[in-house]
């Protein structure tokens, strides 16, 4: 009787070959075998055996785009989440770690000393490449607009968390460009941040400050909104949008808790006016420090067209 072999099918030839050169450290090969892997069936699995490779050739940037695919992954298994803080390390992502330390709902004690062990040789070795960082945001200052996002990633890679602090402290008396300092304040309450920090005449405890959308004077007024039966939907969204937009240039000076009302109505008062509502333009005239802070705001993205 003839003996039948099974072979296996692609993936699994795949798979086998590239374990096997990665036990014998032929990382370039395995990359192959697990990009090809990867293609064929793009699962969780085959997607942690990408970015191993990849970092074991040292192409960090490249396994952390890899593991995007599957972020959320990453995040809700402990021994993923290791590897992709380890990963954001190698790959001079400190202040992205400290987020993600700061909401982890695993044990981090080992990874945050030696996210600070990285950090404090950062401190010491690279007073140059500090400076360098300040003049650039000296640079973005001068020029009034926002920050691209790709030029924020870079200029944030390599930077630990005290020492970004210290760039935000030393901003906050000089700025002139009004995207910048809620980019800022936004970064150290993400992650983690625990300082306090001195914005005009207010001094502004960064442990407990809240993300934008968390703070209660910001979701009070949108629900406010949200809550009024207005004639055209469309209307409302963009209505909603410029509430969104204001609080963004305004965060986190925002305006007192007790005046949420007041915004609220403001906001429905310039909705009815638009619709030729003469007794909501002459409500407004109550209104008038708002509104006032609103143009305010309004001539600001107005510039950037």
């Amino acid at each position: 009787m003839t003996e039948i072999f099974s072979f296996p099918d692609e993936p699994q030839r795949l798979w086998i070959n590239g374990n096997k050169k990665m036990e014998e450290q032929e990382f370039l090969a395995a990359k192959e075998d697990f990009l090809q892997l990867y293609q064929l069936e793009p699962t969780f699995r085959h997607c942690r055996k990408v970015v191993s490779v990849l970092q074991m050739l040292g192409e960090f940037s490249a396994a952390l785009d890899f593991a995007e695919d599957y972020f959320d992954h990453f995040l809700a298994e402990e021994a993923a989440f290791v590897e992709y803080v380890h990963l954001l390390l190698l790959d001079e992502q400190y202040l992205f770690a400290h987020r993600l330390l700061h909401q982890a709902p695993f044990e981090t004690s080992q990874l945050v000393n030696e996210l600070q062990q990285l950090e404090q040789m950062q401190e010491w070795m690279a007073v140059d490449h500090q400076q360098i960082k300040w003049q650039q945001l000296l640079r973005w200052d001068q020029s009034k607009s926002p920050i691209p996002q790709k030029a924020w990633h870079k200029w944030i890679k390599g930077m630990s968390l005290n020492n970004f602090f210290q760039l935000c402290q030393d901003y906050v008396a000089l700025r002139k460009n009004p995207f910048i300092l809620p980019k800022l304040i936004e970064e150290l309450v993400r992650d983690g941040a625990q300082q306090s920090i001195q914005i005009d005449e207010q001094v502004i405890d960064l442990a407990t400050l809240k993300d934008l959308d968390q703070m209660p004077i910001f979701q009070r007024i949108k629900q406010a909104v949200e809550n009024q039966q207005l004639k055209d939907p469309q209307m409302k969204e963009m209505l909603l949008t410029e509430i969104n937009a204001h609080f963004a240039l305004m965060y986190p000076l925002l305006p007192p808790e007790v005046d949420a009302q007041k915004w609220a109505d403001s906001y429905v008062l310039e909705y009815q006016s638009w619709f030729g509502d003469e007794v909501a333009q002459k409500e407004l005239e109550n209104y008038a420090t708002i509104q006032a802070k609103k143009q305010q705001i309004r001539e600001i993205y107005q510039g950037l067209l």
